[in-house]
């Protein structure tokens, strides 16, 4: 049944849709009344759905609303409430035609479902941020941001000797209703070398701990799980996975994405990049889904949760609905590994909840080396089963705020080199539903291939000269900062640059009117030197400067741009107060003055 709704504006087609109840629901979803409330009536105006339902007493409603522009989904939103309306989180109205799926199921509250926060996160070594960090400190750190997102089931990779210490932080001064328990899943043959990689730990009773599974391309190294008890006298089968991390996209994409963007030759093409999943990941992906969860789950129906790193990224993500969001350089990459999950019937819960690819990139590679030019995303959280609900997914990547004052913040912004993934579900059934408030992802910025170009008249290079007060002669030289070549790069003097701040001062050649001043970070993979925080100043004779501004810069390889409107001046200095690893590097900076 389709209830036509009248346009709001005339590029709007709107209906309400009753979505195909799957088998365990009763009542089924039935069509829900609703409204689109914007702010405007352009593409790009901040909406929500409003949708209502009738309430019914000691009953919850599950309110599930979906955007998009024919096949193309740009939000979805499932929320429970004992009320009889429901509001969505607010995304940009798509251009084009939009049609809005919206439906409502109304349930006895005591069988709503049991509500798990489900968390993936590579630990790095175990919490010591590869060995680097001997004191501890991070460890600790880590335990009480864990406390803090309080997951019922975690899937760690990574734990690396740290497997009781996280148990016993864990556990510290909780209630007995409320502690955890843990199952190392890397069995002693398979970590002689490397470690004990896998762990799960989780508030639900493990029932049963599935036993090792070897072949020729897997081992419990690279996945292991658990039977799990619900509260509710049912169960779920949850695993851990790591797959080969050589020959990742991580650079490759990259390159790619720069190669893209400012028009230099291909390394590799579109189908080049996507086959680098078939370097071992593709057959371990393989041996998972059609061998070893097989053999532990059988013909159990039961919802299979499933957590880790793929060292993969997400085909859902470079699809032609996205080849223009910022950092895809108009790519489309047909990832194999992350498709044989969801053809095997899982749901990549961040991208279920977060489905546009452009706002909520979910970037979880990497919160230490940097975010460089392409989005990559390769740690997961999948669900598989008709019971499952997911409300919510966001990735972490930044230390606590009270964390954010220690020594380790600026060297580790986060607690390791991989973001957290943290999912909310229900699990339809006995049960009073979400018990909490469900976990959002923030916007990363608005969709784009790349910032646009600053107004005015670019200074032309041949114009500028640049010294600054550290740098490596010939590799670093600033010289490099102003040739007009983003290939070239300034960088302080290495190994061991002199304590920051470090400067780096353009001379104009003469007093100019400007509007802005455009700092490109270095496009290489490596991004040490690139600037974080710092201040820009200006001066007529080189001698005396003035602050113009103070910026604070993303990991990220995307040029910063400042406005200098109002602002004359013969020099522009950048003031490095901290760039990665103690170093300063910057590929250009590009002047641009008042067109006259």
């Amino acid at each position: 049944m389709r209830k036509l709704i009248p346009p709001m504006v005339a590029a709007l087609a709107l209906a309400a849709l009753t979505v195909p109840s799957p088998a365990s629901a009763d009542p089924g979803p039935r069509p829900a009344a609703y409204r689109l409330d914007c702010d405007g009536q352009a593409p790009g105006s901040s909406c929500t759905v409003v949708a209502s339902g009738k309430s019914r007493p000691n009953h919850v409603q599950e309110f599930v609303a979906t955007v998009r522009t024919g096949e193309q989904v740009w939000a979805r939103d499932t929320i429970y409430t004992r009320e009889g309306q429901a509001r969505s989180r607010p995304f940009p109205l798509p251009a084009g035609n939009v049609t809005v799926d919206v439906s409502v199921t109304s349930m006895p509250e005591k069988k709503a479902g049991t509500p798990l926060r489900l968390m993936a996160w590579n630990l790095y070594v175990g919490g010591t941020i590869n060995g680097q960090e001997k004191t501890g400190q991070n460890l600790a750190q880590l335990i009480e941001y864990l406390n803090e997102v309080n997951p019922d089931i975690l899937f760690v990779v990574e734990a690396y000797g740290s497997g009781e210490k996280i148990l016993d932080g864990l556990n510290a001064g909780r209630a007995e209703d409320d502690r955890y328990t843990a199952a190392r899943l890397t069995q002693p043959e398979d970590y002689s070398v490397n470690g004990d990689n896998l762990w799960i730990y989780t508030k639900l009773d493990i029932q049963q701990v599935y036993p090792r599974y070897a072949d020729e391309e897997i081992s419990s190294f690279n996945l292991g799980g658990a039977r799990l008890g619900l509260p509710n006298g049912k169960h779920v089968h949850a695993f851990s996975m790591w797959t080969w991390h050589e020959l990742s996209s991580n650079w490759d994409g990259h390159e790619a994405a720069v190669q893209n963007l400012y028009g230099m030759p291909r390394t590799k093409t579109d189908q080049q990049l996507a086959e680098n999943d078939n370097f071992r990941r593709v057959a371990m992906g393989r041996a998972i889904l059609e061998k070893a969860l097989p053999s532990f789950i059988g013909d159990d129906d039961a919802p299979v949760l499933m957590g880790g790193d793929l060292n993969a990224w997400p085909h859902l993500d470079w699809t032609e609905q996205f080849k223009n969001a910022r950092g895809h350089a108009g790519m489309v990459l047909p990832w194999p590994l992350t498709k044989m999950f969801t053809d095997a019937g899982f749901t990549d819960t961040f991208r279920h909840a977060n489905p546009d690819a452009g706002r909520h990139p979910g970037r979880t590679w990497s919160s230490l080396s940097g975010w460089r030019s392409a989005p990559a995303r390769i740690d997961y959280v999948f669900t598989r089963g008709e019971d499952v609900r997911v409300l919510g997914s966001r990735i972490d990547d930044r230390r606590l705020p009270r964390h954010q004052d220690s020594p380790l913040d600026d060297p580790y912004p986060f607690y390791s080199d991989h973001s957290s993934v943290i999912t909310d579900v229900v699990i339809r059934g006995k049960g009073t539903g979400p018990d909490q408030p469900v976990v959002h992802d923030e916007p990363e910025h608005a969709p784009g291939v790349w910032p646009e170009v600053p107004a005015g008249t670019r200074v032309p290079p041949a114009e500028l000269s640049a010294t600054a007060s550290t740098y490596k002669p010939g590799a670093g030289d600033p010289a490099r900062a102003v040739d007009g070549n983003l290939t070239t790069d300034f960088h302080s003097y290495y190994p061991g640059p002199p304590p920051q701040p470090h400067h780096i001062t353009v001379d104009l050649g003469r007093v100019r009117e400007l509007s802005a001043v455009r700092f490109q970070p270095k496009l290489r993979y490596d991004m040490n030197g690139t600037v974080r925080r710092g201040v820009v100043q200006v001066s007529d004779d080189g001698e005396t400067f003035r602050d113009v501004k103070r910026v604070e810069w993303p990991m990220m390889t995307a040029p910063n741009d400042v406005d200098l409107t109002g602002v004359s001046a013969r020099y522009i200095r950048l003031r490095a107060d901290y760039g990665m690893g103690g170093a300063t590097a910057l590929a250009e900076i590009i002047p641009y003055e008042v067109n006259h």
